[in-house]
C-alpha cells in the first residue's frame, strides 16, 4: 500500500537512486555503456529497483522507497560477465519454513550461511536487453546421456570412464535426480580437488568438441575449478535469448544466467539456494528438497504485442500474481498516455524521455527508475529527438 512521503507531500513520480551490486560475477562496463557511466574498475552486476530491506532503494532525497510503499515485486537490471550460480528459488511454503527454521537457529541475515533471507517465493522473468546465454530446467535425460557418453570416450581414466557410462545409463533411463544427487553429493568424487571434475575438463579442453554444453561447461569449469556445477550444466536446457526475448523461472526451476545484459522483474525476496559455480554459500542438501526435477523445453515465455499511436507496447504476463511487465517503444517524437491507478516501477533502457503525472514530470533515460503511486493521475509517456524504450513494472 502506498503511504504519504513523512515529509507529508505527495507526488506522482518519485526518481529512484538505485543501489548497484558488485557481485564477482558482475561486468565492467554492461551496466557504464547502458548509463553512459564511465568503465568501472569492479564488477557491477545488479541495479536494484524496489523495497526489499537488504539493499533499499532511495529516492532523490534519501528517504528510503520502502517508506513510501511495499511491493510485491523487485525490478532488477542484471549484467553477467561470467555465469551466476547453479540455483534455484523455493516456493512460499519452503521459504517460510526456511525462513523460520534459521531464524530459531539464530543465524543472522547477515551471515554468509543464511539460506533463508525472507519467508516469500521468487519466480522470476528476465527480458533479454543485449544477446543473452542462460540455462534454465533441465532437458531431456535421453539427450544429456549422449553427451555422457562423449565424455567416457574423452577420459583416460578407466575408473572415472566406467563411473561416466553408469551415470550415461542412469540418465537413459529417466534417473535424473539421482545422477544431480550424485554430481553434488559434497562426500563424493566430484567435489574432490584435483579430482574427477578437475580431469573430466582437462580432457574436455584437449579435445576439438563443438558440443555446446561442453564447450559451456568448460568455460564454467575454467572460472570454477573442481566445481560439480559446471557438470551439472551438463543436465541443464541451454538457451540464448535475441534483445527483447523473455525467460520465466519458477519456483523450483534449476537456473543460472551465463552472459548478458537483462532487465528482470520478481517477486520481492532474496532467497537464492546454490548448488556450485560460486564463492557463496552452497546449500546442496536443500537444493535436492526444492527443485523441480521434471525435464522440458526452455521456459520462454510469449508476450502480446500491439500498436497504439505508433507505440508499441508489449507485454509480459507470466502465470504468476506478483507481477507483470510491460515495455513501451516509443519513436522519436511521439507520446502514449496510460492509465496508471496501482503503483509501478519504470526503468529506462534506451533513450532519453519524459513521465508526466498530474504536476509532476520526470526525465527517465537508460538506467533511470522511477516510482509511479498510482492514483487519479493518468501517466503520460514521451521520447524526444530519439527513440525510447520505457519498462513499467506491476501487479497483473
Amino acid at each position: 500500500m502506498t503511504t504519504f512521503h513523512p515529509s507529508g507531500v505527495q507526488h506522482a513520480l518519485y526518481p529512484l537512486q538505485a543501489p548497484i551490486k558488485d557481485y564477482a560475477w558482475g561486468s565492467k562496463t554492461l551496466l557504464p555503456k547502458l548509463t553512459g557511466a564511465p568503465a568501472s574498475k569492479t564488477p557491477q552486476a545488479e541495479m536494484w529497483f524496489g523495497t526489499h530491506p537488504t539493499t533499499p532503494t532511495l529516492l532523490a532525497d534519501g528517504t528510503a522507497l520502502a517508506e513510501l510503499v511495499d511491493l510485491p515485486y523487485l525490478v532488477k537490471l542484471l549484467a553477467a560477465a561470467q555465469p551466476l550460480s547453479i540455483q534455484a528459488h523455493p516456493t512460499r511454503e519452503h521459504a517460510e519454513a526456511g525462513f523460520a527454521a534459521e531464524n530459531a537457529a539464530s543465524i543472522e541475515l547477515a551471515d554468509p550461511r543464511r539460506t533463508y533471507r525472507d519467508p516469500n517465493h521468487k519466480p522470476e522473468m528476465l527480458i533479454a536487453l543485449s544477446d543473452f546465454t542462460a540455462m534454465a530446467g533441465f532437458r531431456d535425460p535421453k539427450v544429456t546421456a549422449k553427451t555422457f557418453d562423449q565424455l567416457v570416450q574423452l577420459v583416460d581414466n578407466a575408473e572415472l570412464a566406467s563411473l561416466l557410462k553408469t551415470m550415461a545409463d542412469r540418465l537413459r533411463a529417466g534417473e535424473l535426480k539421482e545422477v544431480f544427487a550424485q554430481l553434488v553429493d559434497p562426500h563424493g568424487p566430484f567435489w574432490r580437488p584435483d579430482g574427477f571434475t578437475a580431469e573430466i575438463f582437462a580432457a574436455v579442453q584437449c579435445s576439438t568438441t563443438t558440443n555446446e554444453h561442453l564447450v559451456n561447461a568448460l568455460q564454467a569449469a575454467k572460472i570454477h575449478p573442481d566445481d560439480p556445477g559446471a557438470l551439472v550444466a551438463l543436465l541443464m536446457n541451454l538457451i540464448t535469448l535475441s534483445p527483447g526475448e523473455a525467460l520465466f523461472v519458477p519456483s523450483g526451476t534449476i537456473h543460472a544466467y551465463v552472459a548478458g545484459l537483462g532487465l528482470e522483474v520478481m517477486a520481492t525476496s532474496d532467497n537464492v539456494i546454490r548448488g556450485g559455480l560460486t564463492v557463496k554459500h552452497v546449500d546442496v542438501a536443500e537444493l535436492g528438497k526444492v527443485v523441480d526435477f521434471t525435464p522440458g523445453a526452455p521456459p520462454i515465455i510469449t508476450p502480446s504485442v500491439r500498436t497504439i499511436d505508433d507505440v508499441t507496447v508489449t507485454r509480459f504476463t507470466p502465470p504468476v500474481k506478483d507481477f507483470a511487465l510491460t515495455r513501451y517503444d516509443l519513436p522519436a517524437g511521439t507520446s502514449l498516455t496510460v492509465t496508471a491507478t496501482t503503483p509501478r516501477i519504470a526503468v529506462g533502457t534506451s533513450g532519453t524521455g519524459a513521465l508526466t503525472s498530474g504536476r509532476d514530470s520526470a526525465v527517465i533515460s537508460p538506467g533511470a527508475g522511477i516510482y509511479i503511486p498510482g492514483d487519479v493521475h493518468s501517466l503520460d509517456l514521451r521520447a524526444g529527438d530519439e527513440d525510447v524504450t520505457i519498462f513499467l513494472a506491476s501487479r497483473p
